[in-house]
C-alpha cells in the first residue's frame, strides 16, 4: 500500500504529537535506572563528548558506588561498560545536545528523556510500517496497542536498555523486509537494520540470518543477496570483534555474569533449558507476557495466518524468525529478566506481535462478546503498565526475598508484582493531602 492522503495525514499527526508522546513515556524516572542502563548511557555520552568508549573519567576505580562495578569492567587499558557497543552507538546521536556537560552520568532525567525519545521514534517507524501493510484504522489500533498496552512503556521507554536500541532497529528492519515484496533493492538495508538489532541484542540473530537467506534466494535482483549477506556478516563480525577487543570474550562484558550466574541467581547456569521457561515467559503470574498484556492474545491467529502458503514470503519468514526468538528464550535460565516491571525479555517479541495483530482476521459482524473481550483485554493491559509507571518500584523484587535468588516467587498467586504495586499505589494515594 502507498501512503495516500489519509494515511499521510495520520502519520503527520503522530509526528507532530511526538513531543507529547515523549512526555508521556518519560513520566517515571525510576523504571530503568539500573547499573547496565546507566553504563550504556554514559558510554553513548562518552562517544559524542570525548570520542571514546573509555569510561574512566566518569566512573573512577575508587567510585563509592559498588553497584557500578557490576556494569563497568575495569581493565589496565580503561573502564568499559558491559552493554554492546552497537547499543551505545545507537543512543549516541541523542546525546549530542548534551555535549560538554561532564556530569551527565548523574543526570538521570536526561537518560529517561533519551529513552523516551528513542521509543517514540520506534513507535513512529512502527506506525509508518503498519500504515503500508494494513488498513488505516487497524494500523492506528495496532500502533496504540504496542505503544500503550505493552512493556515498551516500562522497558524501552524506561531506560537505555539493549531492548530500547534493538527495538528501534528491529522495527526498522522488519518494515524494510516487508517492503522487499515490491522493491527487492531494500534487502541490504533490511539486512543492515536487523544485523544492528542483533549487535544490540543477540537474540535477534534469527532475523538477520533469515533476511540474508531470503535475499540470496530472491532472484529478482541478483546483487541484493550477496550484498545483504556480506553486510550481515560484516556487522556481526564487527560486533564480536568489539566484544573481544574490549572484554577479551566473544560474549562481551557479560561474560563474567554468564560465568557467575549460579552464584548470584537461583539457577544452575545461564543457559539452561526447561519447557517451563516458555510457560513462564507467557503465563507466570509475575512477568508472564499474557498476564501483563492479554490484549496480545488477539495476535495469535495472525501467527497462523502469516504462516500460510498464501501469505507474502517475507511475512512467513518474519513469523518464523519471531517463533525462533521465542524458542531461544527458552534456553535463558533467568527468563524473568531481573529487577524491573513487566516481561523484559518478551519486549523483544513486540515487533512480531505488531505484524500478527495486523494480520489477525477481523471477527464476523455481530460477534459482540469478542469485541467486549478485546476492549477488556486492552483496558487491563493499559492499566497494568499505567500501574507500573505510577507505582514502581514497589518492593516486590526484593521482599520477602530477592526474586533472583528465589524465582519460585514468580509463580505465586498470593503475592504478585501487580498486587504489590497496587497496594503501594493505594497507600501513596491515601497519603496525599485531601
Amino acid at each position: 500500500m502507498k501512503l495516500d492522503a489519509r494515511r499521510f495525514t495520520a502519520l503527520a499527526i503522530l509526528v507532530l504529537a511526538a513531543p507529547w508522546i515523549v512526555r508521556f513515556y518519560a513520566r517515571n524516572e525510576r523504571l530503568g535506572t539500573v547499573p547496565e542502563t546507566i553504563a550504556g548511557g554514559v558510554a553513548a555520552f562518552a562517544i559524542v563528548d570525548g570520542g571514546t568508549l573509555d569510561l574512566t573519567d566518569y566512573f573512577p576505580r575508587d567510585t563509592e558506588r559498588p553497584d557500578i562495578h557490576y556494569a563497568v569492567r575495569f581493565t589496565p587499558a580503561g573502564a568499559y561498560g558491559i552493554e554492546p557497543v552497537a547499543s551505545s552507538l545507537t543512543f549516541a546521536p541523542f546525546f549530542l545536545p548534551y555535549r560538554g556537560t561532564g556530569s551527565i552520568h548523574m543526570q538521570w532525567r536526561v537518560f529517561h528523556r533519551i529513552a523516551a525519545r528513542v521509543t517514540t521514534l520506534t513507535v513512529l517507524v512502527l506506525a509508518l510500517w503498519l500504515l503500508q501493510i494494513t488498513t488505516l484504522p487497524r494500523a492506528l489500533l495496532v500502533t496504540a496497542i504496542i505503544a500503550l498496552a505493552t512493556s515498551i512503556r516500562t522497558i524501552n521507554a524506561g531506560g537505555l536498555w539493549q531492548h530500547t536500541s534493538a527495538g528501534l532497529w528491529a522495527v526498522t528492519g522488519l518494515a524494510l523486509w516487508t517492503g522487499t515484496a515490491r522493491r527487492p533493492g531494500l534487502y541490504p538495508l533490511a539486512g543492515v537494520a536487523l544485523a544492528l538489532a542483533t549487535a544490540c541484542r543477540p537474540i535477534f540473530v534469527p532475523c538477520a540470518v533469515l533476511v540474508a537467506w531470503a535475499a540470496l534466494r530472491d532472484g529478482r535482483r541478483s546483487s541484493a543477496g550477496p550484498a545483504t549477506a556480506a553486510l550481515v556478516v560484516a556487522i556481526g563480525g564487527l560486533a564480536l570483534f568489539a566484544n573481544w577487543w574490549l572484554h577479551g570474550s566473544l560474549l562481551g562484558g557479560r561474560a563474567s555474569i554468564v560465568e557467575e550466574i549460579s552464584r548470584t541467581h537461583g539457577v544452575p547456569s545461564y543457559f539452561h533449558f526447561t519447557p517451563w521457561t516458555w510457560v513462564g515467559l507467557l503465563a507466570a503470574p509475575s512477568r508472564g507476557l499474557f498476564v501483563y498484556s492479554p490484549v496480545l492474545l488477539f495476535g495469535l491467529p495472525g501467527v497462523v495466518r502469516t504462516l500460510r502458503a498464501s501469505s507474502p514470503p517475507a511475512e512467513r519468514l518474519i513469523t518464523v524468525a519471531g517463533i525462533l526468538v521465542f524458542v531461544l528464550y527458552g534456553f535463558v535460565a533467568t527468563w524473568w529478566g531481573g529487577w524491573l516491571f513487566g516481561p523484559r525479555h518478551m519486549t523483544d517479541m513486540l515487533p512480531f506481535f505488531a505484524l500478527w495483530l495486523a494480520r489477525t482476521p477481523l471477527p464476523a459482524r455481530g460477534r459482540v462478546p469478542l469485541a467486549v473481550l478485546f476492549v477488556a483485554a486492552f483496558a487491563w493491559s493499559f492499566a497494568v503498565f499505567e500501574l507500573g509507571v505510577r507505582a514502581y518500584p514497589c518492593g516486590w523484587d526484593a521482599r520477602p526475598i530477592n526474586v533472583d535468588q528465589a524465582p519460585d516467587r514468580l509463580w505465586s498467586l498470593h503475592d504478585t508484582e501487580l498486587s504489590r504495586c497496587w497496594t503501594v499505589l493505594r497507600e501513596r494515594s491515601a497519603a496525599l493531602p485531601q
